[in-house]
Parts: C-alpha cells; sequence; structure tokens
C-alpha cells in the first residue's frame, strides 16, 4: 500500500455508511466535515470514502477493500463511527476496533436510535449527540480531545458517563416490553384474569409496569392470583386499597391480608414504608441486564460499563 493507504501514526479513521446510499453526496460531505473536525484536534483523518468507497474505487475487489481498511482500523489512535445509517461496514470495524483496543466515538443525532448491541461494544468509549453542525463540531472535538490524550498502547480510555447513561436507557427499553404473547402466557401462569389481568396488560403495554418485572414476579418470585392482582395494583400502580379489592373482587379486609401475604413473598416486611417499596420496584422490578449499570451510575464506578 502506499500514497493514501499508507498506516499513518495518529490517524482517525472515520467510519460511515458508503454503499446504497440514497444520499451518497450528502454524506460523503458529511464525513468530510467529521475529518475537518478530526484534523483541528491535531489527529489525521482517514476517510475510506476517499480510498475504498464504492464511488471512489469501484475496482477494487471486495478482499482488498477489506485489508486496506482493516489495517487503518487497526492502527488507528481512535475510530470515529457515524452511527445514524445502520451499516454492515460501520459494525465490523466497531468490532474490529474493539479486537485491537482502539476506542471508538459514535456520532449521531440526538432523534436516531442506535442498536444496543453497538452501543454495548466495550469499545464505545464516548457517544457524541448532536443536534446541529455546531453542537457536533464542539462535542466531537472534546471526545477527541479526551481519547487523543491517552497514549498510544495505554489501556482503553474508561466508559464516558454519558455512554453507560445511553446503555442504560437501551437496557430499560428492552426491559419494559415483552411480547403480547408472552404477557398473555404469564398471565395464565399466574392465575389472573378478568379485570385485574386487563389492568396489569394495559400497565406493561403503557410502561408503567415493566414486561421483565412481570415475568419476576410470575417466575422467581411465584405471585398467582388474588396475591399477584393485589400486589401490582395497590403497591405497583399505586391504586387505592378499595380499588383494588374492587378489582380483584375481594373485600378490603382479604385484600389487605393478601396484600402482606405478597410482600412477604417478595421480601418486604407486611407493614413495609412507602420508601421501601419504591426501593424494592427500582431494584427488583427491572431486568437484570440493567441492574450492573444502576451500580455504576450510583457508585461513580466504572466496573458494570
Amino acid at each position: 500500500m502506499d500514497g493514501e493507504t499508507t498506516v499513518r501514526t495518529g490517524e482517525a479513521y472515520v467510519s460511515g455508511a458508503l454503499t446504497a446510499l440514497e444520499e451518497g453526496a450528502r454524506m460523503r460531505l458529511f464525513y468530510e466535515l467529521l475529518a475537518e473536525v478530526v484534523e483541528s484536534v491535531g489527529l489525521r483523518a482517514y476517510l475510506p470514502h476517499r480510498v475504498t468507497g464504492p464511488v471512489a474505487a469501484a475496482h477494487l475487489e471486495p478482499r482488498a477493500v477489506y485489508d486496506i481498511d482493516r489495517a487503518h482500523v487497526t492502527s488507528a489512535r481512535v475510530v470515529v463511527a457515524y452511527a445514524g445509517i445502520p451499516s454492515f461496514g460501520v459494525g465490523i470495524e466497531v468490532e474490529l476496533a474493539r479486537e485491537h483496543a482502539v476506542p471508538v466515538v459514535l456520532v449521531v443525532e440526538r432523534d436516531r436510535t442506535v442498536s444496543r448491541l453497538l452501543l454495548g461494544n466495550p469499545a464505545v468509549v464516548e457517544v457524541v449527540r448532536f443536534g446541529d453542525l455546531d453542537g457536533l463540531r464542539r462535542g466531537l472535538a472534546a471526545a477527541l480531545g479526551r481519547s487523543a490524550a491517552t497514549p498510544p498502547g495505554a489501556p482503553m480510555p474508561a466508559v464516558s458517563d454519558d455512554v453507560v447513561v445511553q446503555r442504560f436507557l437501551a437496557s430499560l427499553e428492552q426491559a419494559r416490553h415483552l411480547p403480547d404473547g408472552e404477557i398473555a402466557a404469564l398471565l395464565r401462569i399466574g392465575e389472573l384474569d378478568g379485570e385485574a389481568a386487563a389492568t396489569i396488560r394495559d400497565a406493561v403495554a403503557t410502561g408503567r409496569l415493566f414486561g421483565a418485572g412481570l415475568r419476576d414476579l410470575v417466575g422467581r418470585h411465584a405471585l398467582r392470583g388474588a396475591d399477584l392482582g393485589v400486589f401490582v395494583l395497590r403497591d405497583v400502580l399505586e391504586r387505592p386499597l378499595a380499588d383494588t379489592a374492587r378489582a380483584i373482587g375481594l373485600d378490603p379486609r382479604t385484600t389487605r391480608k393478601r396484600l402482606e401475604s405478597a410482600r412477604a413473598r417478595v421480601g418486604l416486611a407486611a407493614d413495609a414504608p412507602g420508601a421501601d417499596i419504591a426501593q424494592w420496584l427500582v431494584t427488583e422490578l427491572i431486568a437484570p441486564p440493567t441492574r450492573a449499570l444502576q451500580l455504576h451510575l450510583f457508585s461513580g464506578g466504572h466496573d458494570a460499563a
């Protein structure tokens, strides 16, 4: 390899979708903008669309494209990856970066959804969300400055809290919803039907009860029938006791005894105060993938990233 394909020390690899783009020219201009920001912090930008892209280098065989771009990714100081357009190539380049301890800075518009698999890649140390080009320039320059401050060969920078928060939110979204068929099956296993079951189904659909939380209540804590209905309606959805009793079809006194039984089953005191119940709901009704991230956020550490 020679000329533009020679691997340089201190390169920043600018990764982004190139194949079958509807607005290819506009996206190439955007990647040039990213390169300007890269060079403003003292790094050299490598732009694949100039060297191996389907327009500039249509003659290159696929294996040659892979070999050239792989060499640049694995030798880069940092990879700047635009995540606003799903791309097999970007995913491969980020994984190559992970294999060779190259930090990755993701760039994406504020209103775009990013794959949880990409967000969760350990190489991703920063996520720059932007609403306009000025915000992009400032955010990316700051992220690159932090990344470039790490000497080559040093341990990969700690994952930024912004990345941890985004991974946390993505895990929350995964935990929130379950397929309708699974909800129906859980309610059958939980021996619950009628108004209480309809209320719980609606609570999962609207996000007031995590789907994974319902799975835990029925599976891990083995709540069934009236105990399940009373606990969800009273302690999760905070319905008045009288309203809960009516929905379950019991008198208030029996409803209170069912509530005490359900609380004991999940490890709460029969007369647990509201603060204890709220704490239990936060820590126990969220799916396991998010718990380590909670610990990270609340402890200020980076072990869970």
